[in-house]
């Protein structure tokens, strides 16, 4: 009988899921290959329509078959590790080419919230390995109600903050304190950033009741944290930057590495826990006392330009836990 322990270890067998063109992807595909050996198929949520490979049936003992980038086809039941990054993107430009048959606007809606829903509906039917993040922890995660009360829960400064569309309790909130003002769940038409309120925008009660929006007491200061949480891995970066929003002032901002205070490690750690996360990007503030404010946290947030203002190694640290993540699977094959 082999000893376990000296039988070869199976190269784990990943798969991203996320849209056309995805830096995050390409980039960890090749960090994958070249420190691990290990191959990263990559299936594109937004082009599903032109490949002719998906594939399910109700009778389990058919595999369910999801093609990727190169046209090849993706065995679900054969991989032990699945990155859930993006999959859902902004429809189709129509004038991009891609199916440029369909000019229909409605058809192409059609088409693109199918093959979207199918992709959802495989997977998660299907699919029985580690999820980085499994789609319901992702979509809890994303709603600010609950992870700020996940933050307040395990013991995170959080500004005071309301949620309303109610012009009396708005005002109530902001009378006597700086604060800013932020959408829930934005638009992917536009970019809209944290603002501080001003009078003109709490003047018109109409305007107010459209609908509900984050009314937040202001942090003050120049110092941020972002940190990435992959795993066992944490890696911190501070950014000094004069700016309320530094993400569209990047040109203002400076990045560093820095250690978190174990006390604030562990309670990014519980809200980890709390949300069903294995991977989290986490924004942060530090006033200036000293003290650390949450902000927010995103289950599958950017980190590749941190690590291009910073040399940071962020994407040798994601291709790691990915490895570690799936392991013991590949292992038990």
């Amino acid at each position: 009988m082999t000893d376990a322990r000296l039988a070869p270890r199976l190269a784990p067998r990943l798969a991203v899921v996320t849209v056309a063109d995805d830096l995050h992807a390409l980039v960890l595909r090749k960090v994958l290959r070249d420190r691990h050996a290990v191959d990263l198929a990559i299936i594109h949520s937004d082009r599903l329509a032109a490949t002719g490979l998906v594939n399910w049936s109700a009778d389990a003992s058919r595999s369910a078959v999801l093609p990727d980038c190169d046209g090849r086809p993706v065995n679900l039941a054969a991989l032990d590790l699945l990155w859930w990054r993006r999959p859902s993107g902004k429809g189709w430009n129509p004038n991009s080419g891609f199916l440029a048959s369909v000019t229909d606007e409605a058809a192409r809606d059609l088409i693109y919230n199918d093959c979207v829903a199918a992709l959802n509906g495989i997977v998660q039917a299907d699919f029985r390995g580690i999820w980085v993040n499994h789609p319901e922890a992702t979509r809890r995660a994303e709603m600010k109600f609950v992870q700020l009360r996940a933050a307040h829960e395990a013991g995170l400064a959080v500004p005071r903050t309301l949620i309303s569309q109610d012009p009396e309790e708005i005002r109530a909130f902001c009378a006597g304190r700086r604060v800013i003002v932020k959408a829930i769940a934005g638009t992917v038409k536009t970019p809209l950033m944290a603002q501080d309120v001003t009078p003109a925008l709490l003047a018109s009660d109409a305007a107010l009741r459209l609908s509900p929006a984050i009314w937040q007491e202001r942090v003050d200061g120049t110092e941020h944290l972002r940190v990435h949480i992959f795993g066992q891995h944490i890696v911190a970066a501070h950014l000094a930057c004069p700016e309320l929003d530094w993400r569209v002032h990047l040109e203002k901002t400076i990045v560093t590495q820095t250690r978190l205070a174990p006390e604030i490690e562990a309670r990014l750690r519980s809200v980890m826990a709390a949300l069903d996360l294995r991977m989290g990007i986490f924004d942060l503030k530090i006033d200036s006392r000293g003290q650390v404010w949450w902000l927010e946290v995103n289950p599958q947030g950017q980190f590749l330009f941190i690590e291009g203002m910073s040399g940071l190694p962020l994407a040798d640290t994601f291709a790691d836990f990915l490895v570690e993540s799936a392991r013991p699977l590949s292992a038990a094959a």
